[in-house]
């Protein structure tokens, strides 16, 4: 079969693949910053955004992944948002219930006011693995 796209167009595409969030590029910079050693997208179950040791992270946008502080329901087009972003949480919340490994979450807000810092460190000891 013929490919329609271009190589170069397909090139574009395929560097889109894994390439961090603004999110996980403030939480990698950070990492780096303090030296700590980490891993982006380790391939695991329900793919974590990050590992650093044996503790895995995922970082998560306060709309597209419920956060209880600030999420609220569109005011529009309910009859698919609501089903599409709650849906998709409650299957993730029920997957990652499931890890056989430590998991924490952090959310958009804690990267943006920087508190991700302290919820990191006290979960590695304070520590550079």
């Amino acid at each position: 079969m013929v490919d329609r796209i271009t190589k170069e167009k397909r090139s574009g595409i395929m560097a889109k693949i894994h390439q961090p969030t603004k999110l996980e590029g403030m939480v990698h910079e950070w990492l780096e910053a303090e030296g700590i050693e980490h891993e982006m997208y380790p391939k695991v179950d329900c793919k974590p955004d990050i590992r650093v040791g044996e503790l895995y992270i995922f970082v998560d946008g306060c709309f597209w992944h419920c956060c209880p502080i600030h999420y609220r329901r569109p005011k529009s087009r309910q009859d698919f948002w609501v089903p599409h972003v709650e849906g998709a949480e409650a299957k993730r919340k029920e997957r990652r219930s499931k890890l056989p490994y430590k998991w924490i979450r952090i959310w958009e807000h804690e990267v943006k006011d920087g508190s991700f810092k302290e919820a990191i460190s006290n979960h590695i000891g304070g520590k550079k693995p």
